[in-house]
């Protein structure tokens, strides 16, 4: 079996926030002083046992980096900086209330070309729901102000929240598609374990309300001019996000930091989710090596994300396995159902078919 074996994306992971958002579950702690030193000094030990190398792409995620005092986010940038490639695409998250001039000249100073806000909903009730700290009109004004100093920003946004009405959705959409954006990655809410939403909320989920926003979310966003290139995903001509499209064509790729997840020589790795831990450089990597019929799994997950579908040729001289001989009854249940659509050399879901993906893959799984 032939696969890229070489990463040239890499991951880092902050995973501190000023407040902690109502529905998140990602790896986070408040930032405190005093273990953000110790961190960064775990974070960039880690960083140096990397190999001489250099990346296409290089995402900072979290968590919330920017907010990060500018002399460490400085540091922290010019390391990252050296391991690019030309023609990179180098991102960082932030939150509305961090984009200011300093922190935006900061980012721009070091590389930083692509920009992901969140920003959520512009709907004034759901912010405070979500426990969010920033206003309608610093949304708008701070998105604004961003595009001074970078051309490719993303703003990230959520639908299907407690209470929320269709047209609330559609307000979101009218203020959205005015403001100085490339890209926009648009999920539906998901309720998870250890929030304070699940706590409270998780009867309340309505999956054919959230099927109607997304369909009016699709259709809206493409009149626009964002073309949907992943399922919840969206961007105007030439502003897909390279690096997340590591992760959808299944390559390999590099990641450091608190609970980071990595994927090298057809083995998926993840650190430590304990902070301590983490800074004491004792890492617990946690290994899982993937069977040929767990890659061919992923590759399929993956590229049914994508508009562009999945390859047949590019599976079978990957894998050595007929796509269409393996899989025909599933494919043919689902094609019948109008669900996936196949030609000579691709297979991908239809519109209705990417609301129904988790079914579809279900049926992968158990073949």
């Amino acid at each position: 079996m032939k696969m890229k074996s070489e990463p040239n994306a890499l991951y880092v992971h902050i995973p501190f926030c000023k407040q902690i958002c109502a529905y998140c579950d990602f790896a986070k702690v408040i930032y405190q002083k005093k273990f953000v030193n110790d961190y960064f000094e775990s974070l960039f030990f880690e960083l140096k046992k990397i190999p001489k190398k250099k990346y296409d792409t290089i995402y900072i995620g979290g968590g919330t980096p920017s907010c990060l005092p500018l002399d460490l986010l400085s540091t922290l940038l010019q390391k990252l900086q050296k391991k690019l490639k030309k023609n990179y695409e180098f991102s960082i998250e932030s939150n509305v209330e961090d984009l200011n001039e300093s922190f935006l000249k900061t980012i721009q100073k070091y590389g930083i070309n692509r920009l992901s806000i969140g920003i959520q909903t512009f709907q004034e009730a759901f912010i405070q729901l979500c426990h969010r700290k920033h206003t309608l009109e610093q949304a708008i004004n701070n998105v604004k102000l961003a595009a001074q100093f970078i051309e490719n920003i993303n703003v990230d946004m959520i639908y299907g929240f407690p209470f929320q009405r269709f047209e609330d959705v559609q307000e979101d959409l009218d203020i959205l598609v005015h403001l100085p954006i490339k890209h926009i990655s648009y999920y539906s809410l998901i309720i998870e374990p250890n929030t304070l939403f699940y706590q409270r909320y998780r009867e309340m989920e309505d999956d054919k309300l959230q099927a109607k926003m997304y369909l009016y979310i699709y259709h809206y966003l493409k009149k626009h001019g964002f073309c949907r290139y992943e399922i919840s995903n969206f961007s105007q001509k030439g502003y897909q996000c390279k690096h997340n499209l590591t992760y959808w064509h299944n390559q390999h790729y590099d990641a450091i930091g608190l609970y980071a997840s990595g994927y090298l020589s057809n083995q998926r790795y993840t650190h430590t989710r304990n902070l301590s831990y983490y800074n004491q450089k004792q890492y617990q990597l946690e290994i899982t090596s993937l069977s040929l019929e767990d890659q061919m799994f992923e590759e399929i997950m993956l590229y049914l994300r994508l508009d562009q579908g999945l390859n047949l040729n590019q599976f079978k001289q990957k894998y050595q396995v007929d796509f269409m001989e393996k899989y025909k009854e599933i494919v043919k249940k689902f094609e019948q159902q109008k669900w996936l659509k196949v030609s000579k050399t691709k297979i991908k879901t239809t519109l209705k078919g990417s609301l129904m993906l988790n079914q579809i893959l279900l049926a992968f799984m158990e073949e």
